[in-house]
């Protein structure tokens, strides 16, 4: 029987109320213990029982190398902004490193993930380790460690974590690195979905808030059309991952531009600044950048999933109220991260991160 001492206990707690208080500020009401999907009935392994086993394994399975000699913790959900185009001075890409840290002489960044893709062999499915490289995100994220750092950037490493109903001790580094060189191909792919993206806006006649009062032909509206002349549907997408959050509008809408906000949804506008807390080095960018020409992972990547899809969540700021359960789930054990590699290096050494 493993032995829990009163500093892993204190430990636990304190990530356990964080990622509690996360999940309640997000959750609409949805219940962090139910061990039930209250629709389909069936077991519900994204629950608080799940958290605290994941959590205690972690702390045990990470402790030695949060405290080793050669980890320093440099920074803690650190916000960057960095240049995308020389030739386009407010063109910005933006993000937040998880985690960042110095380990044998090199400077890396740490992704927190979570799956529920379990394989009894070496605990992730090969298709989860794989999805990493090649990967927008990590490859953004790597963009960012190298113009920040230079030839100390290394390698960014994905720290997976398996969410399963009685496997609670699956974690694994999944090591992503890339020379700069080789991140030319995802600036330029960047920049490509950046303007298809304002192509879209512009056929839409779209404003940075989202809205439109665009006269399409013969002085019709958009909004008078029978269909939206922009921003098309990727139907391939519907059900890839389960049902889209937007699909029942789809059915029912041929032009969304006449319709208001729907039962079951909400408006809530994405702002990089805001959800990635970037105020703090907003002064130090390009006086020109601003919402219009801020780009970060999650509006490139829902772009490309679906134009569709980036219409509704980025131009009409439409958000589900529905429980998202999955969401929630890896939103909580981010924060309880916060507090676990905290806590961790400060034990092993003075920690002079943010």
């Amino acid at each position: 029987m493993v032995s829990v001492t009163n500093e892993t206990t204190k430990l636990l707690e304190a990530a356990l109320a964080a990622a509690t208080d996360c999940w309640l500020a997000n959750s609409n009401g949805a219940l962090f213990d139910e061990a039930f999907d209250p629709e389909s009935g069936k077991p519900e392994i994204r629950n608080f029982t799940t958290m605290v086993e994941m959590l205690f394994n972690y702390i045990e399975e990470r402790r030695g190398f949060l405290q080793s000699r050669d980890f320093q913790l440099l920074s803690i959900e650190q916000p960057f902004a960095v240049p995308l185009d020389p030739d386009r001075p407010g063109l910005t890409y933006v993000g937040r490193l998880d985690k960042k840290f110095h380990y044998k002489g090199a400077i890396y960044a740490a992704e927190h993930k979570t799956t529920t893709l379990y394989k009894k062999d070496g605990f992730f499915r090969s298709d989860f380790i794989d999805s990493f490289s090649p990967s927008s995100q990590i490859d953004g994220y790597l963009y960012a460690l190298h113009l920040l750092h230079g030839r100390k950037a290394k390698a960014v490493w994905v720290d997976a974590a398996l969410v399963h109903g009685s496997v609670h001790n699956g974690f694994r580094f999944i090591s992503v690195d890339r020379a700069f060189e080789q991140l030319a191909g995802w600036v330029w792919e960047t920049r490509f979905w950046v303007s298809m993206i304002e192509s879209q806006r512009e056929a839409l006649g779209a404003s940075p808030q989202g809205g439109s009062n665009f006269e399409h032909q013969d002085g019709i509206a958009v909004q008078d059309l029978p269909y939206m002349p922009s921003f098309p549907k990727n139907t391939e997408q519907c059900t890839m991952y389960g049902n889209c959050t937007y699909i029942d509008l789809c059915k029912m809408w041929s032009n969304p531009e006449a319709w208001e906000t729907p039962p079951g949804f909400t408006v809530s506008h994405w702002s990089p600044f805001d959800e990635l807390d970037l105020a703090s080095i907003k002064k130090s960018m390009d006086p020109t950048a601003d919402e219009t020409t801020c780009y970060d992972n999650t509006r490139i990547s829902c772009f490309r999933r679906c134009n569709r899809m980036y219409y509704y969540r980025h131009v009409r700021d439409l958000l589900s109220e529905s429980d998202r359960r999955a969401l929630l789930f890896g939103s909580a054990w981010h924060a309880a991260m916060d507090v676990v590699w905290r806590t961790l290096a400060r034990k092993g050494k003075d920690f002079h991160g943010s």
